[in-house]
């Protein structure tokens, strides 16, 4: 009987050590992808303010497809018109970067909007409230983490197919608008002429994710729509040591997920709501961080293999 126990001690130790040697291994692997966000993300920012119809925003959409053209299996492009209350008529434009997973079956979509403020009405100056943001971390750092994962899921597939899709307008109309989401909202309503089994198996969205004090809270419309998957996320963060996760929850958050929550499709956003400076002239590259970037991507990476 001792020595049955002993053994099975010695073998309980040695899978540990196992465990423990390949999550290592893991995470080395995964490391040049803290530079490759953080690069993506300068690239962004160095376009500029990235609002509806600027050349920062022109400049994305080719970025995008330029990435998707060179790891993705598919990229489509989903064209859509918006009339504003103003009078305006926007053509605006949804990128999808698709990678085939190793079964049949419905995708897993990560989502992030590309699109920054047009102007900075957070700020207390009314001067400066007329101005466009440079939205490093709205805007930017959710689109810099889905991009290093298109570059990750070129050489890693999943069980699951993966789809990256970068959705427009999600900033552009003012407070109280009702002009906001507009991307998800048009990509969400498509769904709704296909098969149900054509639909994603779930949808997680990324905003606000390069803040240099990276706290994301569990978001309550979240823990409605897919309790499984936030514990499925946070479970992965905790067991990393990914202290930028918090077990509490906080925020009710009209977000690019909101819209795939009406149709009934399990889907979270991550984000860090306490961002100080949101919608404001000052949300620069300076005010955020590879390793937030990092701590995201890898607790996406963790979890995409385990839907």
């Amino acid at each position: 009987m001792r020595n049955t126990l002993c053994l099975a001690l010695l073998a309980a130790i040695l899978t540990g050590i196992l465990d423990l040697g390949s999550g290592t291994a893991h995470a080395e692997k995964l490391q040049p992808y803290s530079q490759i966000a953080w690069k993506y993300l300068k690239t962004l920012t160095g376009f500029g303010p990235r609002n509806f119809g600027s050349s920062g925003y022109l400049k994305t959409i080719d970025f995008i497809k330029e990435v998707g053209g060179e790891f993705a299996d598919e990229v489509d492009v989903q064209t859509f018109d918006f009339s504003s209350a103003n009078g305006n008529a926007l053509n605006m434009s949804n990128i999808r970067l698709r990678f085939k997973g190793t079964q049949k079956g419905p995708a897993i979509l990560i989502g992030a909007h590309f699109d920054t403020r047009p102007f900075a009405d957070e700020e207390t100056n009314p001067a400066l409230q007329s101005r466009p943001i440079l939205g490093a971390n709205d805007g930017g750092s959710g689109t810099a983490v889905a991009l290093a994962l298109a570059r990750y899921l070129k050489d890693n597939r999943d069980r699951r197919t993966v789809e990256l899709v970068f959705f427009d307008g999600e900033d552009y109309g003012a407070k109280g608008s009702g002009e906001n989401l507009l991307g998800s909202t048009y990509y969400a309503n498509q769904l709704r002429l296909m098969k149900r089994e054509e639909w994603p198996y779930c949808v997680i969205v990324i905003d606000m994710v390069g803040d240099r004090n990276l706290e994301i809270f569990k978001e309550t419309h979240s823990l409605k729509s897919a309790p499984w998957l936030v514990d499925l996320i946070f479970g992965a963060a905790e067991k990393m040591s990914m202290t930028q996760f918090r077990s509490q929850s906080k925020y009710t958050i009209y977000d690019d997920h909101y819209p795939f929550i009406g149709l009934g499709i399990p889907s979270v956003v991550l984000i860090d709501f306490d961002y100080p400076n949101w919608h404001k002239l000052t949300d620069t590259l300076d005010k955020c961080s590879p390793e937030s970037l990092f701590s995201v991507f890898r607790v996406l990476v963790a979890v995409l293999g385990k839907i």
